[in-house]
């Protein structure tokens, strides 16, 4: 009996046995699987999950490319300035660190109050932003007194910077945050926080001023602080610009328009289409666009009734006035609709239909040819030279001398202008052409308006004598020229004109002759206001002060030398009066100062 129970015992024990070892046999195949597919099988995924569990990759943002002018004069460079921060867990009382702060910067009560909720909301090991491009002075005054700041920090950061200040605003533009849209941007989507170019060639080349990010990895814990830098590739600065402009002559050029409220001087070299002056005022400080805050600044701007965010040489649109009776006499001669021999007779006015179309010299100029029409600039003569050409012949010269086109430039957001057709006229207006129309743009009034880039392009076709050159506000390997070689007959008597124009007494720019140096060139008034028979005919009319707004715009077209010409110039004073007496005197010192610098 005995043996028996102890038998059954025996065997409930190896039953037991066996079933506790298939159990560990069973434990031991699952952890050796499960270590298995974590070590091997899927090691790839583990690895990869533990390095995004510890390692951060950090973009480290480029510096801007520089721009500079044609003699290397820093246009727009990245100026060093220093941030101040706080870090809540290096202080016992962030009340306290900015209390002792405020003794040497100004901490208005709102921003205060903000870094203090900041504190209590991010990580103790965060930075908040206290203040951005601290000055020298107080800088070193914080430096000295830091001890006394626990949790005060200071960064090193760049700004963009504009040593000519509103002098290049409108040619340089402005740098910003990007916006929703500018993310989408293939140099841009990587890096988010860096200033862009908003306006004007800091945008047009921000592909080449942008430069390569570089990255930095950094392990880091659970809570994100940083533990160690493990790599690092650093940034390349983007390329630099350089620029046709020459600053001396931009500076003299903003320098004489500042005499004024509104206008701009455009210089073009006729050889190779480079611009060495584009200046429009009023301007504005692209500096204080950039510098924060700027909400006040910007506000001034937009609510300025001159505008002075339009870059009026290339945005502005003005009729050409007399500046524009180049292309009418060259139609009219290329048509054979008149020849250096034929001559009209002013005598002040002509009837057209059932209404007078005067000229500006109310006793008129008498008998009239193409070259003294030009040089006297008499409108009954061009009036009558519209009414043979008909509008068409006038708009087709027009567009071949480069008016009413959008160039191939560096530069965003030109305007076309208007130069007026038949067709034009139906398809925008919905209206028939009327024959007093082509009078009237005949003397660049009416519907015609170019921009003045537009009219040193014209200018600069005519001095070359038919060669077109693209506009460029930046060097090129090499220039493509073509040649206008259809009229090359009629802009050899057109030079005649306008060289007699200033150079010869009853030039209508002949009081702003120059000694040292010959230039040729046309003067235009632009009238803004409709005047009337009875004011027209009334001495005290002539001789009142008219209201700024109401004034005839001025305008002057020309170049230097007049033998072998080098560069064109387009002026426009807004409501500056007449051509004559202010934009060619402007013309006439901005060529004096050329031939000076010897440039």
């Amino acid at each position: 009996m005995f043996y028996s129970d102890n038998k059954k015992q025996f065997s409930v024990l190896n039953r037991r046995t066996f079933f506790l070892y298939l159990l560990k046999i069973s434990l031991f195949s699952i952890v050796g699987w499960r270590l298995y597919k974590i070590q091997i099988s899927d090691s790839e995924k583990y690895k990869l999950l533990s390095k995004n569990n510890q390692i951060d990759l950090e973009i480290l943002l480029p510096l801007r490319g520089e721009i500079y002018d044609r003699n290397n004069q820093i246009l727009a460079t990245n100026k060093k300035v220093y941030d101040l921060y706080l870090i809540p867990e290096n202080t016992d009382s962030v009340n306290y660190s900015l209390n002792v702060l405020g003794n040497y910067l100004k901490i208005d009560f709102k921003k205060r109050r903000k870094i203090i909720e900041l504190s209590k909301k991010v990580k103790k090991f965060d930075k908040i932003k206290v203040a951005e491009n601290i000055d020298w002075s107080t800088l070193e005054k914080i430096e000295t007194n830091k001890f006394n700041m626990p949790g005060i920090g200071i960064d090193e950061d760049y700004i963009r910077t504009y040593p000519m200040k509103e002098n290049f605003s409108h040619i340089l533009g402005y740098v910003s945050q990007p916006n929703e849209k500018d993310l989408s941007l293939p140099f841009i989507s990587n890096m988010p926080n860096l200033d862009i170019g908003k306006q004007g060639l800091e945008k047009s080349f921000n592909t080449t001023l942008v430069g390569n990010a570089g990255q930095r990895e950094i392990e880091v814990n659970s809570y994100g602080r940083i533990i160690r830098e493990i790599s690092r590739k650093d940034s390349i600065k983007g390329n630099d610009v350089i620029l046709t402009i020459d600053n001396r002559i931009q500076k003299y050029a903003i320098n004489l328009l500042k005499a004024h409220r509104a206008g701009s001087i455009v210089v073009m070299n006729i050889e190779n289409g480079e611009i060495l002056c584009m200046s429009s005022i009023p301007t504005y400080d692209s500096n204080k666009i950039i510098k924060k805050p700027n909400k006040d600044y910007w506000e001034n701007l937009l609510d300025d009734s001159l505008a002075p965010l339009t870059f009026r040489s290339v945005q502005g649109l003005y009729s050409p006035g007399s500046t524009f009776k180049m292309i009418v006499a060259i139609a009219a001669l290329k048509h054979q609709m008149i020849n250096l021999d034929s001559k009209f007779f002013c005598n002040g006015k002509i009837e057209f239909g059932d209404r007078p179309y005067h000229c500006w010299k109310t006793k008129g100029h008498g008998s009239m040819n193409v070259i003294s029409g030009i040089k006297e600039s008499c409108d009954v003569f061009f009036y009558e030279l519209a009414k043979k050409l008909g509008i068409d012949r006038i708009a087709e010269v027009a567009f071949d001398f480069g008016l009413g086109q959008i160039y191939d430039f560096e530069l965003e957001n030109q305007k076309k202008g208007i130069i007026p057709s038949k067709k034009w006229k139906k398809n925008t207006l919905g209206e028939s052409w009327y024959a007093g129309e082509t009078l009237i743009t005949g003397i660049g009034q009416g519907f015609v308006l170019a921009n003045p880039l537009q009219l040193a392009v014209m200018t600069s076709i005519i001095a070359s004598e038919g060669n077109i050159i693209n506009p460029t506000l930046t060097f090129k390997k090499s220039i493509k020229i073509r040649k206008l070689e259809k009229y090359s007959k009629e802009i050899k008597l057109i030079k005649q004109a306008m060289f007699k124009v200033v150079n010869e007494a009853k030039g209508t720019a002949y009081k702003s002759k120059l000694n040292d140096i010959e230039f040729s060139g046309k003067t235009g008034t632009s009238q803004v206001k409709k005047i009337s028979l009875s004011e027209r005919e009334s001495e005290d009319f002539r001789k009142k002060e008219i209201e700024w707004k109401n004034r005839d715009h001025a305008l002057f077209v020309g170049y230097m030398p007049s033998t072998k010409p080098k560069y064109s110039i387009s002026v426009v004073i807004e409501h500056g009066g007449s051509g004559a007496s202010t934009a060619a005197p402007i013309a006439k010192k901005i060529f004096n100062y050329i031939n000076k610098i010897e440039l």
